[in-house]
């Protein structure tokens, strides 16, 4: 019981994690000055981004890799979340289903982008140095499918969680307000620039994975106060051992 309760807890907390490795990327990502001289390209300019990589390739490893850390934690997370949420819902747990396959297929397709990202930066010769531009575009749709399938994940959560009230009513609604910014991912693809583009758009990328973010924060906080509350509650339950069994324990 101790086992599975600390396997748990971790799982519970491991969203807060996921959260501080998406926190690092953003940092790093910003250590680049991604708006100055040689600006991060969208998809309209992507020509220029063997530039941008050539002059920051050490921090955009280490943005894939932060943000690679996070989303497998992420999915660590999803253990203890589809557990919840899965007893509240019941029955043959349709919702809690649907959630949890969005949520990894959208993992996948972000996991491909971030490889084609990785792969952009071992570029060895001009041949494959003229293949950047096509690598980079394909990196930034892949992500942004995998934050528009995340909408499916995010109605799914909010509707099993409004419907159950489990895990407080306030965070289904801020899935729903997810989810509809997840969508917005789905049409990004369509834009080579502007705030709807998958690489650098407000809405084409920031405001669906900020949205992402903030809601695996706070979920996970929610998770890991509910375990904590759980172990303490089964510790203070457990029978004290009476004077005599205490006696002959001791014999």
């Amino acid at each position: 019981m101790g086992d599975r309760r600390g396997w748990e807890q971790m799982g519970a907390a491991s969203g807060l994690l996921a959260t501080l490795m998406f926190v690092l990327a953003f940092i790093v990502f910003m250590s680049t000055d991604p708006t100055g001289g040689t600006p991060y390209p969208s998809i309209e300019n992507a020509q220029t981004v063997n530039d941008f990589f050539s002059q920051n390739v050490n921090p955009v490893r280490l943005q894939v890799l932060f943000t690679t850390l996070g989303i497998a934690l992420f999915l660590w997370f999803l253990g203890p979340l589809w557990r919840v949420l899965r007893e509240a819902e019941g029955g043959s747990a349709r919702g809690t289903t649907v959630a949890l396959v969005g949520a990894g297929v959208a993992a996948s397709l972000m996991l491909v982008g971030l490889a084609l990202t990785y792969a952009v930066l071992l570029t060895t010769s001009p041949a494959q140095a003229a293949a950047v531009p096509a690598f980079f575009t394909g990196s930034a749709v892949l992500f942004a499918l995998g934050g528009g399938v995340l909408s499916l994940f995010f109605f799914a959560v909010g509707k099993v969680i409004l419907h159950t009230g489990v895990m407080g009513r306030w965070l289904g609604w801020l899935a729903l307000v997810a989810a509809v910014l997840s969508v917005l991912a789905f049409i990004s693809p369509f834009w080579v620039g502007g705030i709807l583009n998958p690489a650098t758009g407000a809405l084409g990328l920031w405001a669906w994975w900020t949205a992402f973010v903030v809601w695996v924060l706070l979920a996970s906080s929610v998770l890991t106060l509910r375990e904590y509350r759980e172990v303490k509650a089964d510790r203070q339950a457990e029978p004290v051992p009476s004077v005599s069994a205490t006696k002959e324990a001791g014999k």
